[in-house]
């Protein structure tokens, strides 16, 4: 009789033990996770606003960003949320990257070209921030 009593409270312990312990790690995971999207939170969108001129054969684009810097040193290096650098793409094929707020595309081919001005991180992953539009190059 004293060995199934003991080996109940020994069982009884040992599942209590268990539902702390899952208690526990459950009350981490959550804290864990809400620190994880308040981090993210607290980072607000960059966003690009592009204005170009055409003149001959050369582009010239203004580039306006908010919560974004370009980053020239930090270029390759580990992503830093907000900075980086813009990829200019140029009838979808990328042809320059930029690292400051305006900048001149000289010599473009005579017809019509897609050009798409993106942000991008550090790393050169794609912030998802772009802007597209038509130019045409008259001979």
């Amino acid at each position: 009789m004293k060995t199934k009593r003991f080996l109940f409270r020994l069982f009884l312990l040992i599942a209590i033990a268990a539902g702390v312990e899952w208690f526990v790690y459950a009350n981490q995971q959550a804290q864990t996770e809400v620190v994880a999207d308040e981090s993210h939170a607290h980072h607000a969108a960059p966003t690009l606003a592009v204005t170009h001129t055409l003149e001959k054969d050369d582009l010239q684009l203004k580039l306006a960003v908010t919560n974004f810097s370009f980053s020239l040193e930090n270029m390759g290096k580990e992503n830093k949320h907000g900075e980086g650098h813009v990829h200019l793409y140029l009838d979808g094929k990328k042809i320059a990257k930029v690292f400051e707020s305006s900048y001149v595309l000289k010599d473009i081919p005579a017809g019509k070209h897609e050009v798409k001005v993106e942000l991008a991180h550090n790393n050169h992953e794609s912030y998802g921030v772009a802007e597209s539009f038509s130019i045409e190059v008259k001979p």
